[in-house]
């Protein structure tokens, strides 16, 4: 199992700012922002960075982007 969040990755996605039930989605795009609102597009991040609001992605099949704390891996 890889360590990295990468481009093309599926996870489990809680919207509603983490309230809503839980989906699967496609990530499209990753943003590390170190927690401000904008930041750095990358192809891949560690899932260590992963957390709070230090990385936003948005999801291909859905149309809906999410923070770090709302996504979690598949295993």
């Amino acid at each position: 199992m890889s360590n990295t969040l990468k481009i093309g990755d599926k996870v489990f996605w809680r919207g509603g700012f983490g309230t809503d039930k839980v989906q699967m989605a496609t990530v499209e795009e990753i943003e590390i922002t170190g927690g401000y609102k904008y930041g750095d597009s990358v192809d891949e991040v560690d899932w260590s960075e992963v957390y709070d609001r230090n990385v936003v992605v948005s999801f291909s099949d859905n149309n809906h982007w999410a923070y770090g704390e709302q996504i979690k891996r598949i295993r």
